[in-house]
């Protein structure tokens, strides 16, 4: 006797769950937060600038959930920051002034954008744009939509199988490398004495959005996670 239209079903859905989690639980994400590390370290001059000991490494309540975080200054930034957030989501992040990327991965899916907001630098956009087909192979959208008036456009948004985080990273990578040889080319510091005001207004829509309203908000509470995005992007 055949079973039912309805539990083949269920069981190939429950097979490509499974799978999809198997594919989820290989990804290094240690590996990939050391990458973009290393990717920062070897193309910027970084002088570690200090972070609160709680803000530099926090552990959840009864161990669970964990932020590592660090923070630098360069010649050309007046801040780069990297978190890694090790919890269900579990994200490298990495954040410059006007550059944000992160790479989340979730239980099913991954999770990966990297994208300029505030100041269009045209030198920026047009390295972005030269990504759009690897960006069009991992079907890019074009973002949160609380950002979609700051954002330069033609960034990397995109959500991936686990089986495809390589391509995930790889493309974020490329994204980070055009930002970087962006500023090579730029001829005076943007390291202004005031945030300019695109800047400000990126941050209080990251502020109202972001990490407060997600898991981090919920586990670390509303002190710490303000304290947090105040970094990440003030």
């Amino acid at each position: 006797m055949q079973p039912p239209a309805f539990a083949v079903a269920l069981m190939r859905r429950a097979r490509v769950l499974e799978a999809l989690l198997k594919a989820r639980l290989e990804v290094d994400m240690p590996g990939l937060v050391a990458g973009i590390r290393a990717r920062l370290t070897s193309r910027l001059q970084l002088q570690p600038i200090p972070v609160e000991p709680d803000l530099a490494e926090r552990a959840g309540p009864l161990g669970w959930g964990r932020v590592q975080t660090w923070a630098w200054s360069t010649t050309r930034l007046r801040k780069v920051v990297l978190s890694h957030v090790s919890m269900r989501p579990m994200m490298p992040g990495f954040a410059a002034p006007v550059f944000a990327a992160d790479l989340m991965a979730l239980p099913t899916r991954v999770s990966v954008n990297a994208d300029q907001y505030g100041t269009r630098h045209p030198r920026f956009q047009t390295g972005l744009r030269s990504l759009g087909e690897s960006f069009v192979r991992l079907e890019t959208s074009g973002g949160p939509a609380w950002a979609a008036e700051l954002a330069s456009g033609v960034g990397l948004h995109a959500r991936l199988s686990p089986r495809m985080v390589d391509d995930g990273f790889a493309a974020l990578s490329a994204a980070l490398g055009v930002y970087i040889d962006t500023l090579d080319l730029t001829e005076e510091p943007q390291q202004p004495a005031e945030a300019p005001s695109d800047h400000r207004e990126f941050f209080q829509l990251f502020h109202e959005h972001g990490p407060r309203r997600g898991p981090l908000g919920r586990l670390f509470g509303a002190e710490w996670t303000e304290r947090y995005s105040r970094l990440v992007f003030e």
